[in-house]
């Protein structure tokens, strides 16, 4: 088998990328306990071993304030889906920005060891990265993440562009960034949810955008950037059915509805471009295009 870690911001980035292989690639949940994942994600009942999540989850809590015990530790792994046609598992982490690049890394180092230490249920894995270009542009975010991610990958990293994968020297490694198009290459995830949620719920939707537009004022947190705005828009146009949402609940399951993420181009895009690692094993395997 197969793994893909998808490394994302945020959750809602993370619930997006879940929601999207399932509309889109057909991809489900994966049934079972953490115990039963894969290895070395899973057990390892041949060598009675713990899996690598419940490893990294176990901490000493005695340590910490009851608060820190209520927060994951990031990099944190949200959920796991997989293609079983393709014999493919896709891990959603959450690991934050780029003050989160060393603890990936560790993560990924902690991966490779696990690999190495003999052979798994997981022969072969990928790692993809998710962000927004922001107001930087597409550019400039491939870029820092080329500089945050030199010291695990070195010289691999030297030809990263979005939505490219590479073979490096354990892994494969890519990186996509979510921008507005191709002809306006800056932006967030919110300005495609924003178009989603207006098609799920058109009155609701409007009557929100009114309220958010003509009531918000220049120094409130809605006003900062656009993203903040379509936030503040989708979560007050998601109370109509589901009082005290979050975002990440207005696009879950129950939120905005599958045929919305068929019909996304992102999600379109960016399931394309999960699903085109160059597997060692797949014969005449081409970078994915960029769009």
């Amino acid at each position: 088998m197969k793994a893909v870690l998808v490394i994302c911001e945020g959750l809602h980035d993370a619930i997006f990328v879940q929601r999207s292989l399932g509309a889109v690639a057909g991809c489900k949940w994966f049934p079972g306990a953490i115990r039963e994942l894969p290895s070395p994600f899973g057990s390892v009942p041949q060598r009675s071993l713990n899996g690598l999540i419940a490893t990294r989850m176990a901490r000493d809590v005695e340590g910490l304030t009851l608060r820190e015990t209520v927060y994951p530790v990031l990099p944190h792994f949200e959920s796991a889906v997989i293609d079983e046609g393709k014999g493919t598992l896709f891990v959603q982490v959450r690991a934050g920005g780029d003050s989160q690049a060393d603890a990936v890394t560790d993560l990924l180092e902690d991966i490779d060891a696990s690999l190495g230490a003999g052979p798994m249920d997981i022969a072969e894995y990928a790692v993809a990265f998710l962000f927004d270009a922001d107001e930087d542009g597409l550019s400039k975010r491939v870029g820092a993440f080329r500089n945050a991610y030199q010291r695990h990958f070195g010289s691999f990293l030297t030809n990263a562009d979005h939505a490219r994968w590479l073979n490096a020297a354990t892994c494969h490694v890519g990186v996509y960034v979510v921008h507005r198009s191709p002809e306006d290459p800056v932006g967030t995830l919110e300005d495609h949810l924003a178009p989603m949620a207006a098609a799920a719920w058109p009155d609701h939707y409007g009557s929100a955008r009114d309220f958010i537009d003509h009531n918000r004022r220049d120094d409130d947190a809605a006003s900062r950037n656009d993203a903040d705005c379509l936030k503040a828009v989708i979560t007050s146009a998601v109370q109509f059915e589901h009082p005290g949402a979050s975002l990440s609940k207005a696009i879950a399951r129950g939120g905005i509805p599958s045929a919305q993420f068929e019909r996304c181009r992102l999600s379109r895009d960016l399931v394309r471009f999960l699903q085109a690692v160059p597997w060692c094993d797949d014969e005449g395997s081409s970078p994915v295009e960029a769009h």
